[in-house]
């Protein structure tokens, strides 16, 4: 299977499957952007059964283009309508938001303001203090941008992100490590998303997060079988697993929000916009073009 999981998440997870359905799974874990690359150019031969983790854009894509294999799964039946296709191509099991990680000790030794809203973030005062990951590379970077496009409109957006690209410091690979680099003192601000950043909270790191007052952006993080698999049947079991409450239970302890009604947190309350997930699906290629070149 390929994933954009973290490495430490998906080793719970698929010891978790392969212990309850006795299928063992070999792994290959690539960022969002990187993975949906990958398959793009190997289909319709691509090297893997099962897309466990990535975007809900790319799943409709790949729908789109029949890509995928149709498949009912029972353990499915009581998540929401709207966390899955209706012809079985690709199920929801987490959603994930970007979020905004502060080093605490950081904005007091330097004299920052605390921000609080994603124009807060283009304040002079804030150059060289902020790393995110690159759009290209990063679905959590998409998901950044594609937000931005929908709350500000696209003129508007670009105006945004050439503002904010006086002030970021590092465009990273990976969509954690934004995170890791706020947590360790070498940089004030980092963009990313929700469980990264609850980690390194919960890890004792000087950190807080803000959730911007124009609200974020939320995603589906999506399993599906890619067509012309040779192991279906031990993908439908991986994916009644994770439909599963077992499944979905492993899947909370590493994630702030499931689909299954019941699991997990459901008190936490955070600020989503209205995402429109075929939106950036549609515009996706487009917009990136034009990042590379500005940026």
């Amino acid at each position: 299977m390929y994933t954009h999981n973290d490495e430490e998440e998906m080793n719970a997870f698929v010891a978790a499957a392969e212990e309850a359905t006795g299928v063992s799974s070999d792994v290959l874990r690539m960022s969002s952007e990187e993975g949906w690359s990958r398959v793009d150019a190997e289909y319709p031969h691509v090297g893997a059964d099962l897309q466990w983790g990535t975007l809900h854009s790319f799943a409709l894509i790949a729908e789109e283009q029949d890509m995928l294999v149709s498949y009912d799964s029972p353990a499915w039946d009581d998540v929401p309508d709207e966390f899955k296709d209706p012809n079985g191509q690709w199920y929801g099991w987490s959603y994930w938001f970007n979020m905004v990680a502060v080093n605490e000790d950081l904005l007091e030794s330097e004299g920052l303001d605390r921000p609080e809203s994603w124009e807060d973030l283009l304040d002079p005062q804030y150059a060289g203090e902020i790393v995110m990951p690159d759009p290209g590379t990063s679905g959590t970077a998409f998901l950044f941008v594609s937000t931005m496009f929908q709350l500000l409109g696209e003129e508007e957006g670009w105006e945004y992100f050439d503002q904010l690209h006086d002030n970021v410091a590092q465009y990273v690979q990976s969509h954690s490590a934004p995170v890791q680099m706020v947590a360790q003192g070498e940089y004030a601000i980092g963009i990313s998303w929700d469980q990264a950043v609850l980690d390194r909270i919960d890890e004792g790191y000087p950190i807080d997060y803000i959730i911007p007052e124009e609200g974020v952006g939320y995603d589906l993080d999506v399993v599906f079988m890619f067509e012309g698999t040779e192991n279906q049947e031990a993908a439908e079991k991986i994916i009644d697993f994770i439909g599963s409450d077992e499944g979905m239970e492993v899947a909370a302890e590493h994630r702030s929000m499931v689909t299954k009604p019941g699991i997990g947190e459901d008190d936490q309350e955070f600020d989503f916009i209205d995402y429109d997930a075929v939106w950036a699906a549609e515009n996706r290629d487009r917009i990136m073009e034009e990042w590379q070149e500005r940026y």
